[in-house]
């Protein structure tokens, strides 16, 4: 009698998708209540529905028809959210260029209609994804996307928003956003709106992303750019470095990599929160994780995000992947990555040329690495010239710079000048601390026969050499090596991946899991231990000493109890595992601690207006002419005597109007000149005394013959701050008062 055949393996079950379905709303879910805490459920509802409608979907049938891809949902959203991010700057840019800016959405519905309407498009684009995730990875990615959102929130929005309500806290450089973002609305090209004459080459692409989304939901500028816009940029990012990590460790046609359910999970939080271990008490050895920068430095967020992906579409690219229309993708992130963050290019050029490199003394073809670098080179110089002028930020080259500029250089400073002990101890204890932090690009082993490793190296490298040789204002050249981080933590987990693997055991992930909740807590310990402890030596002997401690316990744990694998493969990767997650341990403790965050996220200043200030500027927007000049009597958010901070720039940021000498610095010409004098850009006195004289007489010393100057000069009205300076009552003579408030009043020039 014949048997029927029996069906191997898993039955289909819908428990899969489904549980990873819940673990998308829950992070979804977490989304929005972040959001609503600092904007206007209003608000939070049209940015939602532009970030789907207007961004997204049509993203994500750009992604799936010109890239085939449809590999999980999470690739597939932020993918989608990334290309539809990069197609708006692309139409925003051109649509501005003739005064369409506010219709530069239109192009959402258009890809929308066509991909509904056209039968090919619409079965090349809604399908069903080829290999969701299991529900543990879901989950775990869920809980450290949510744990890093968090981090984020709370040293973000919850320190600085609702903003423009009393002086502290504030942050100067998120009006400096603001103020660009209300340029990008009207003006091409961008100006700085705190001071006029003046051009703008800069990376200036996220603020031309603020305009757009203002102009197509309407919402204020204000609630964009501190309570909104992060959000969706910083859960891109975390999903693209999962993404990235699940590159290397699920492989189209191969089983996957043991390690995948929680490698990526990992990498995000390490990414996300760590980066650098931090064995002192009282500062933070540079902040170099996604996180330190998601918030306040938006172009950061945005130029991270598309770095993300563009570095994923090149390691397909690299694996000559089919089909080749993804160098469509290529291009159009790199051209939107060249001017929201200029770190971007220059570190991709350096990922295909050490992959052209490795190719040549290996004896193997590099056409793709050669098409790949030329092509990068050609879209990173065509930015240089179009959107950056030539102009260089004030980026010097200035070996080991960066070592003098963080700490903890001051204070194992001696004497007068630059002290060389202190600086090489300084150096000595930086790269300690971030090399250990992604120790486990150490172990790759057999991962570097891809050759997405050696680009993602090649990367890693260019970033740290710009980093360690060059010097910029406000230490931006840190900027070079944060790109890197996500790059650098996705190569310490596949090195995990691959010690786990030689464990030859599927439970090794307990491993995992216990060598980085222990290291954790050893870091915290460690840590409190070095309170009081001045210098790094004891410190970083106390921190070593711990972590070592943990891999040796939980080697001789692991091998009494599973007998698997060798004693030292089990230490290196409980070591590595420790070193890893331990370097999260400060950000964490922030989260909870004062002392820890004031460490990890600095102090907040009392740079900003008081409400009345804040509410003259917005009367001024209201009931001003677009082309209007405005004169104002506030330049300085800091004053010592002479030295004036004149990072002044929320008049222009909230009134949306061109002033004529609020602020000065964070312009080419401060930059140039500090470049030149050595002096710190943000306290250059003003370049043109005269007519800052002319300015200020208006306030302090009114006639007839003033006013006259200031009308010739095109200025319309006067902006009167009593917080700043002494105002002549004898104004109100020449001038038609407008508007009052407590603390600031707005005149007419008649």
């Amino acid at each position: 009698m014949q048997s029927k055949a029996r069906r191997r393996g898993p039955r289909e079950s819908g428990a899969a998708p489904v549980s990873g379905m819940a673990a998308a709303a829950a992070v979804l879910l977490l989304s929005l209540v972040m959001l609503d805490r600092h904007a206007p459920v209003l608000d939070v509802l049209k940015f939602t529905a532009f970030a789907v409608l207007g961004v997204g979907l049509p993203g994500l049938v750009l992604w799936r028809l010109i890239g085939a891809y449809r590999r999980n949902l999470v690739e597939d959203c932020a993918a989608a959210f990334a290309i539809g991010t990069s197609v708006q700057l692309v139409v925003y840019l051109a649509g501005a260029s003739v005064g369409l800016q506010r219709w530069t959405w239109v192009w959402a519905p258009v890809v929308l209609l066509v991909a509904v309407l056209d039968r090919d498009v619409r079965e090349r684009v809604w399908r069903r994804v080829e290999a969701p995730l299991r529900p543990v990875t879901a989950w775990l990615l869920a809980a450290a996307s949510g744990v890093v959102l968090f981090a984020v929130l709370r040293t973000g929005p919850d320190r600085y928003a609702p903003p423009y309500t009393t002086p502290d806290p504030s942050y100067p450089d998120m009006a400096f956003h603001q103020a660009l973002a209300a340029s990008a609305k009207t003006d091409v090209p961008i100006v700085p709106l705190w001071v006029a004459g003046e051009p703008m080459k800069y990376h200036t692409f996220f603020h031309q992303l603020a305009a757009a989304t203002s102009w197509g939901t309407g919402i204020d500028l204000t609630h964009l750019v501190y309570g909104l816009a992060w959000l969706p940029l910083m859960l891109a990012c975390c999903a693209l470095v999962f993404v990235l990590t699940q590159r290397f460790l699920v492989r189209p046609g191969r089983e996957p990599h043991p390690a995948a359910t929680w490698a990526g999970p990992l990498a995000v939080l390490v990414a996300g929160l760590g980066g650098a271990l931090q064995p002192l008490h009282d500062q933070a050895l540079g902040g170099v994780s996604m996180a330190t920068a998601a918030y306040l430095s938006p172009s950061q967020n945005l130029g991270l995000m598309l770095g993300l992906l563009l570095v994923v579409v090149c390691v397909d690219l690299l694996r000559d992947q089919p089909p080749r229309t993804r160098w469509i993708l290529a291009i159009l992130l790199a051209l939107a990555a060249s001017g929201a963050k200029a770190t971007v290019l220059p570190l991709v050029v350096c990922g295909f040329g050490l992959v052209f490199f490795v190719r040549l003394v290996a004896g193997r073809p590099a056409r793709i690495a050669v098409v790949g670098g030329v092509v990068m080179m050609l879209v990173f110089v065509g930015s240089v010239i179009a959107i950056f002028g030539g102009e260089s930020s004030g980026l010097q080259i200035k070996p080991g710079a960066v070592f003098i500029q963080l700490p903890p250089y001051a204070d194992l400073r001696d004497g007068a000048g630059v002290d060389r002990a202190a600086q090489l101890l300084s150096a000595a204890a930086t790269l300690t601390a971030w090399g250990l932090a992604v120790v486990g690009v150490l172990f790759l082993r057999r991962f570097w026969r891809d050759p997405a490793t050696a680009f993602l190296a090649g990367l890693s490298i260019g970033a740290f050499v710009a980093t360690v040789l060059t010097t910029q204002p406000g230490i931006s050249q840190m900027y070079f090596y944060r790109t890197a981080v996500p790059f650098l933590v996705v190569l310490s987990c596949l090195g995990l991946a691959q010690l786990i693997e030689r464990l030859e055991d599927r439970r090794a992930a307990v491993l995992v899991a216990v060598a980085s909740a222990a290291g954790l807590i050893a870091c915290l310990l460690a840590r409190e231990a070095a309170s009081g402890q001045a210098g790094v030596k004891l410190p970083f002997l106390w921190t070593i000493g711990a972590l070592l401690a943990v891999a040796l316990v939980v080697a001789v744990g692991w091998r009494s109890i599973r007998r698997t694998g060798r004693a030292p493969t089990a230490f290196f990767a409980a070591a590595v595992a420790a070193c890893m997650v331990g370097a999260t341990a400060l950000p964490l403790a922030g989260l909870v601690s004062d002392q820890a965050s004031l460490v990890v996220y600095g102090r907040t200043g009392m740079y900003g207006p008081t409400k009345a200030q804040a509410d003259a500027a917005r009367w001024l927007r209201v009931n001003s002419g677009r082309d209007d000049l405005v004169a104002t009597n506030a330049h300085c958010i800091v004053q010592r005597g002479t030295v004036c901070d004149s990072r002044h720039f929320w008049i222009a940021a909230l009134s949306e109007r061109q002033v004529l000498v609020e602020g000065w610095a964070y312009t080419n010409r401060a930059n140039r000149i500090a470049v030149t004098t050595g002096v710190n850009p943000s306290v250059l006195p003003f370049w043109d005394q005269r007519l800052l004289a002319a300015n200020d007489a208006a306030f302090t010393a009114p006639s007839d013959r003033v006013i006259e100057r200031l009308r010739q000069y095109g200025v319309r009205w006067l902006y009167a701050d009593r917080r700043a300076g002494e105002i002549s009552p004898a104004l109100k003579q020449y001038v038609r008062l407008r508007h009052a408030t407590a603390d600031a009043t707005v005149y007419e020039i008649r």
